[in-house]
């Protein structure tokens, strides 16, 4: 694995990636082996697409690949990540998350995409592999074999195909990917930026609601109210709620 130049870098142990992390001062490097390479210098692509539109998040700074693997520098994002936040500011920075995400959301021409098809078919690799995390699942999907669950992603993807609307989604808007400043409550950055890409809402809004009741135990109402989506689709909810842990090993 390629180690970031220079001295003066601690590990850290955030996220569920396989990359390894350290920091520096205001300066993170994400590090992989050969076999990540091409994945690494996706999200690179994407936090540079990224900081062209205007919304937070953090700068490439450098990037380095050699035989060994690949080494990606950012600068780091200012502010808390969601799940640091106390239950005082929750309600307000749900005002935050809703209009940043909805921003995110109307931007024009994305060069990246993450069709449902792919996705799906990501899913279905992942369970046959037998790689499915349970850990990831419900206390209730844990229940039932990975290949039913599955099962019901295929056969509900009509309907949501249906229905699709396409917009730029962060692709993992979960709390630690989104940044806050403990003050105004605003976003200051999204970061984790891989699955960035052409999607339907509803992958970012599934994630981000099922989050904040999970994690925040609070109902996610500011949230929607303040994206702009009060009454959202239940069926597309449960839907992308399903799919998301099943694409991850």
């Amino acid at each position: 694995m390629l180690k970031p130049p220079g001295d003066g870098w601690s590990a850290v142990d955030v996220g569920e990636s396989d990359m390894t992390v350290f920091r520096r001062d205001n300066v993170y490097a994400k590090c992989c082996g050969p076999a990540g390479v091409a994945e690494l210098a996706a999200e690179r692509d994407r936090i540079r697409w990224l900081s062209g539109t205007g919304l937070p998040g953090a700068t490439v700074l450098d990037w380095l690949e050699s035989a060994d693997g690949g080494c990606l520098t950012t600068s780091a994002v200012p502010g808390v990540p969601g799940d640091a936040l106390p239950s005082s500011a929750y309600v307000r920075a749900m005002g935050g998350l809703g209009r940043v995400l909805r921003e995110l959301h109307s931007v024009q021409d994305c060069p990246f995409e993450r069709p449902l098809a792919e996705v799906i078919a990501s899913a279905a690799d992942v369970v046959r592999r037998g790689a499915v995390n349970p850990a990831f699942l419900t206390d209730e999907w844990r229940k039932v074999a990975p290949e039913e669950l599955l099962a019901e992603v295929v056969a509900e993807s009509t309907y949501v195909e249906s229905v699709l609307e396409p917009v730029v989604c962060h692709g993992d808007a979960c709390l630690p990917n989104i940044f806050f400043d403990p003050d105004t409550l605003e976003v200051t950055g999204l970061i984790d930026l891989g699955r960035l890409g052409i999607a339907d809402r509803y992958a970012d809004l599934a994630l981000t609601t099922i989050q904040l009741h999970d994690e925040w135990c609070a109902d996610p109402a500011p949230f929607l109210e303040a994206y702009g989506v009060p009454d959202p689709d239940p069926r597309r909810l449960h839907f992308f709620r399903l799919l998301d842990p099943l694409t991850w090993g």
